[in-house]
């Protein structure tokens, strides 16, 4: 396992977010794709935020981390898994 630490400015983020729906009073699932502190893309789909997560790692030659928690630890992405983490 690596011991690599996540880069703020330049690695890609994958923040899972819950958020108040105005229009049925409940929330909704938001996930927030970021370039170090640039928000990149704001989806309702996690499939659809880790495919562009892993693209823009490909591009920018950058490891992925996932935020499940505004509380809690970054998250490695593994490069191999299939669906990405077991939220997705």
């Amino acid at each position: 396992m690596s011991d690599r630490q996540p880069d703020l400015d330049s690695d890609i983020i994958v923040q899972h977010v819950r958020e108040a729906d105005s229009s049925s009073h409940g929330t909704r699932d938001r996930w927030l794709v970021s370039v170090g502190r640039t928000k990149r893309i704001d989806t309702e789909s996690p499939q659809g935020a880790l495919v562009f997560a892993r693209l823009l790692a490909d591009l920018n030659k950058r490891p992925v981390w996932v935020l499940h928690d505004p509380d809690g630890p970054l998250e490695p992405l593994d490069p191999s898994a299939v669906r990405g983490c077991s939220c997705c």
